[in-house]
This record gives C-alpha cells, sequence and structure tokens, in this order.
C-alpha cells in the first residue's frame, strides 16, 4: 500500500500539506489509500461520508488540493455548477472504481483541474497507471508509473511485476493494447467477450457506444450490459437501464438505429432502481438477480 501510495504522490506531484478531500468509502481500497497518502505525505485531510455529490455540502471556506472521486460522484458535480466550479480550484483528481464514458470525458473538457482516470486491481493494492482525461495533455492511453514492469500473455491480457505485487508477476484478465514500453489502451475484460452465434462482442466497447448514443439524445438513466444464455445463440447481450418502462421501445429503437445488428442487445430490462455497492458502483450481480 505503502509503495503504490507514494507512486501516485509522485506522479501528480502532490506536496507535504496538501489538502486532501476524501469522500469515498474508507472501508473500501480505494478510501483507504486516501488515508495511507495522506498518512505518508501528511496531507490535511478532510473527511466526509461518501454522497453523490461531496462538494454541496462543504462551506466555501474550504478548498483542497487533492481527492479521488468515482464516476458517479464526478457526473453529478458537473450537474451542479457550483460544485463543478469548487472542484475546478484542486490541483488535481483522480478517478477510479468504474470506466468512464467517452460522453462523461467530454464534459471535462472545460475544466482546468487535471482529472485521471486509474488502473489496477485488487492484486496490486490500487493503481498503477494513470491516464489524463482533460487539457491540452489529454491522452487515449494509461501511463504506467516508474518501477512497474509490464507484458502481455498470449491471450493479449497485460501482466504487471513491481514492488507493488511483492515483485512476482501478476496475471490480469485485462486485454491491452501497448503504444509504447510504458503507454497502454484498455480494451476490455477478457471474460467480457460474449461469443453471440460465433460473432464475439466486447462488452465495455459497446457499452461505450451505446453511452454515447443516450447521453447524446438526453436519456441520463445509469445502464450495464450483461450476457445470458440464449438457446439459438449460446450467449447474446443484456441491456439493463435504470429507468421507466415507457421508455423501452422509443430506446430500442434508437439503438437499432445507430447500432451494428450484432451489437443491438437481444434482451431488454428496465429496472425501477439499481443495486448500488457501498462505494457507489452498479451491483450488476444483485441488479440482475433481483430484475429476473
Amino acid at each position: 500500500m505503502e509503495a503504490s501510495a507514494r507512486a501516485t504522490i509522485k506522479a501528480l506531484k502532490l506536496k507535504s500539506g496538501d489538502r486532501a478531500l476524501i469522500c469515498i468509502n474508507t472501508n473500501m481500497i480505494g478510501g483507504k489509500m486516501m488515508l495511507v497518502r495522506t498518512l505518508i505525505e501528511k496531507f490535511n485531510a478532510y473527511i466526509i461520508p461518501p454522497v453523490s455529490d461531496p462538494f454541496k455540502s462543504i462551506p466555501e471556506k474550504f478548498e483542497f488540493d487533492f481527492t479521488a472521486i468515482v464516476p458517479l460522484q464526478l457526473e453529478t458535480i458537473l450537474n451542479n455548477p457550483e460544485s463543478s466550479a469548487k472542484l475546478n480550484k484542486l490541483k488535481a483528481v483522480i478517478v477510479g472504481g468504474a470506466v468512464v464514458s467517452e460522453s462523461l470525458k467530454s464534459r471535462l473538457q472545460n475544466l482546468t483541474v487535471p482529472i485521471y482516470s486509474t488502473y489496477g486491481m485488487t492484486e496490486t493494492v490500487s493503481h498503477i497507471a494513470l491516464k489524463l482525461l482533460n487539457g491540452p495533455e489529454q491522452s487515449d492511453y494509461f501511463k504506467v508509473f516508474d518501477g512497474i514492469e509490464t507484458r502481455v500473455d498470449s491471450r493479449g491480457c497485460l501482466e504487471i511485476k513491481g514492488t507493488v505485487t511483492n515483485n512476482q508477476w501478476i496475471i490480469t484478465n485485462d486485454l491491452v493494447q501497448f503504444h509504447s514500453e510504458r503507454e497502454f489502451t484498455w480494451l476490455g475484460r477478457i471474460d467480457n467477450i460474449i461469443n453471440s452465434g460465433g460473432i464475439k462482442l466486447q462488452i465495455e466497447s459497446i457499452e461505450n457506444k451505446i453511452n454515447t448514443i443516450l447521453k447524446d439524445r438526453n436519456y441520463d438513466g445509469n445502464f450495464f450490459l450483461s450476457k445470458n444464455a440464449d438457446e439459438k445463440l449460446g450467449e447474446a447481450l443484456a441491456f439493463y437501464y435504470e429507468g421507466i418502462e415507457t421508455q423501452k421501445s422509443e430506446i430500442l429503437q434508437l439503438l437499432k438505429k445507430e447500432l451494428s445488428k450484432y451489437e443491438v442487445p437481444r434482451y431488454i430490462v428496465f429496472c425501477k432502481t439499481f443495486e448500488y455497492t457501498t462505494s457507489g458502483k452498479i451491483d450488476k450481480l444483485m441488479t440482475i438477480k433481483n430484475n429476473k
């Protein structure tokens, strides 16, 4: 944990005395890492319970240099001009716990505060690479921290070695494409590839397309894709949407119009509300279970 914390501090050029806002669950790894960074670098920390808009209830007199949030919090903050203005005063923000969609990324371009997406997993305790999402130096690639070795296995999945892994090679199920020795694109999870009637579909890629389609038409409900067993195709795409049932027909027609025929979900499930984890992420397994 210490090695990971120091790597983040170095990458973001944070220093002793910086003011850290801790607004994610400290029982989860992301919140714990914020505490570790605070202790190591002697940040001045302000800790609040995790809420969708952490800046909404914070008095104006409090200003911060650094925070870590999840995409759901980031989107909520951007919907509130006052909260967005407070966020924009920080030196650096890291966003983790879920993928930052292209539509959300586009909304960050009016901010001057650097917003970074993180890449990591349980085995590395925290992230081992960052991707700058906005500003003139924004990138499509994750940049690996110094001291981390990487390689790709025969499946095209990332392997990682460094102090954060006790100098043992860790095998992931993350499909990546390297663009230089220390920069890569995350393509998705190999276990999120659906073989639907012989056509291989990458869930993350299709989710990104659907997100852009829906946001451009002002459909703001949360959604995710999963795979269902299908008698005819073997596996098929399932689309879960948090919204009202009356939107089902129009959204389905929109997806049929904008996606290729293989990318259109075979199963459409509308949910009054999703299940969420304590860190604010969609609990996909529980949501699916409760909406069978």
